[in-house]
């Protein structure tokens, strides 16, 4: 099992980091990883990963349902008015349709499976459209009229209504003694109890943190939050909702409620993301046969992309008519929720799993479409995001702002520049920030020996630093430095220590201050307050 889980997570890493480098989501290098090292080419993974390999999947979509929740725009999504409820149901219901016939045409197969294909090719892929929607909203693209959330909302709810009708065809397929139409009457009570019950995980979540008194913990209120997450897995199997759409409405009415707690979690279930990500993407090539992909191939893509560019793509149009949307930044939105690949690694081998007809086939075609569509669809957001959507404003509030931190320090032979140093690296270690340290010297001046350098660099030792040294202007090349390196806060020494160091070190921080565009943060002797 330990050996399994090293392998899974080297071989996903290094070839996702691979197919980053040739510009390719990271998530293609990991599917092919795990169609190396599983059953079909080197098989070199164990029985016990296999067993555990569907609970690990749902866990990881638990974890970016959970994500995308907290990372909803309330007041964007109302803006839209139903454009985004439409969104959640019209084209994932026209795609299964139009995939359906196409599979009965040239597959030759019966309809309730070709309708179980279809359920499973239709749904968006929260692994790939959350990441990217979150970086766009991170930088303002298509922030003013919100169309990042329209499309993780409509690409959420979609993925429940697909999930949802995949397991009453499913249950219809091997009989469970309900009645079709009262399964099809289940789909809207599954979703209102699915908002419902999200909307009380995320009151219990802020409930549990308050009454442990562990708010301000960050791993704790992250154990809380996926532990919660959890039960709502779990809890499917005794209760008619959407275990999808409450996972990502329990992170909604977190943000909602709590903007300080949603902000810390977003940054910590990044980090699970990460990981969790190599698990869902190896394991899901680690079950596909490649011999079945190859000879569905040409008639898999034509069922795939007669899906896309039929039923989608007239789905997303027809549910963004009469919206605010202009042309442009309606074909985006067909290109955004063009990717396949989260719903369809965690339920595309199931019918297999079940004994269902043309299982094998079905998950062929299912990973086909995440092999062709998460790249394409991918390149195409990155492509035309600059072509068709607009600058605007970014809501901190509402996504992880990702920024690397950067401090120049200003040093000379003085107490204040010791503190001022000690400052700038207190607050580098809680930022990750890198330093740039300079030593400024003239005839008055004299720059700092090598025993004073080695003594003052003592304390940046477990930081990533520069240190420069330079004679002549003090204050210019100071605001030079910082406008070169692209420093976020210059950080020096109130005054001097003896009289005519003062002097000049007060005139030179009084200089700074004045002409540099970059803020500046004096630190005085005697307290480590900046």
């Amino acid at each position: 099992m330990l050996l399994g889980i090293l392998i899974i997570l080297a071989v996903g890493f290094l070839l996702g980091e691979l197919a980053g480098q040739l510009g390719l989501p990271k998530l293609i290098g990991m599917l092919f990883g795990g169609i190396l090292i599983g059953p079909h080419v080197l098989d070199v993974l164990t029985d016990p990963i296999y067993e555990i390999s569907d609970e690990i999947r749902l866990f990881v979509l638990l974890v970016i349902l959970f994500k995308a929740g907290l990372g909803l725009d309330k007041e964007k999504l109302m803006a839209q008015g139903s454009v985004a409820l439409r969104l959640g149901f019209v084209p994932c219901i026209l795609e299964t349709f139009v995939v359906a016939g196409a599979a009965r045409w040239l597959l030759g197969w019966g309809w309730i499976y070709s309708f179980l294909l279809g359920w499973i090719i239709c749904a968006a892929s929260p692994a790939v459209i959350v990441p990217m929607m979150l970086k766009l909203k991170s930088k303002g693209w298509g922030s003013k009229k919100g169309i990042p959330d329209l499309v993780l909302a409509g690409g959420t709810l979609s993925d429940a209504v697909a999930v949802t009708m995949f397991g009453i065809t499913t249950t219809w397929i091997i009989g469970n003694g309900q009645s079709t139409w009262l399964q099809l009457g289940n789909i809207p009570f599954k979703i209102i109890m699915g908002i419902v019950l999200g909307y009380a995980a995320g009151r219990l979540a802020l409930f549990i943190i308050d009454r442990a008194k562990l708010r301000g913990e960050v791993i704790p209120e992250l154990i809380i939050g996926l532990s919660i997450g959890i039960l709502l897995l779990v809890g499917e199997e005794y209760l008619p909702y959407s275990d999808y759409l409450a996972i990502m409405v329990m992170g909604f009415v977190i943000l909602e409620l709590d903007t300080v707690l949603a902000r810390r979690l977003r940054s910590e279930v990044d980090k699970v993301w990460q990981v969790g990500e190599i698990f869902l993407f190896v394991l899901i090539g680690a079950v596909v046969d490649i011999h079945v992909i190859s000879s569905t191939g040409l008639i898999g893509l034509a069922i795939i992309g007669i899906g896309l560019i039929v039923g989608r793509s007239l789905g997303i149009w027809i549910s963004t008519w009469r919206s605010i949307l202009n042309f442009k930044e309606r074909l985006f939105m067909i290109i955004a929720q063009s990717p396949k690949a989260t719903v369809q690694a965690a339920i595309g081998g199931i019918p297999l799993a079940l004994g269902i007809r043309h299982g094998e086939y079905i998950l062929a075609i299912a990973v086909l479409s995440i092999i062709v569509t998460a790249p394409l669809g991918a390149f195409g957001t990155k492509y035309f995001t600059p072509k068709f959507l607009k600058k605007g404003e970014v809501d901190p509030t509402k996504v992880t702002v990702k920024q690397d931190y950067s401090f120049l320090v200003a040093v000379d032979d003085s107490r204040e520049s010791s503190k001022a140093l000690k400052e700038a690296a207190r607050i580098a270690r809680q930022v990750d920030a890198e330093l740039v340290i300079v030593n400024v010297f003239n005839k008055i001046d004299k720059k700092l020996s090598s025993e004073r350098i080695e003594r003052e660099l003592e304390v940046v030792r477990d930081l990533e630093h520069e240190f420069l040294m330079y004679e002549g202007d003090c204050a210019k090349f100071i605001v030079d430095t910082a406008l070169s390196y692209d420093t976020d806060y210059i950080y020096m020494g109130k005054t001097g220590e003896s009289s005519d160091a003062s002097a000049l070190m007060g005139r030179v921080s009084k200089k700074v201050v004045e002409m540099s565009p970059v803020p500046v943060i004096l630190v005085e002797d005697g307290s480590d307050d900046e």
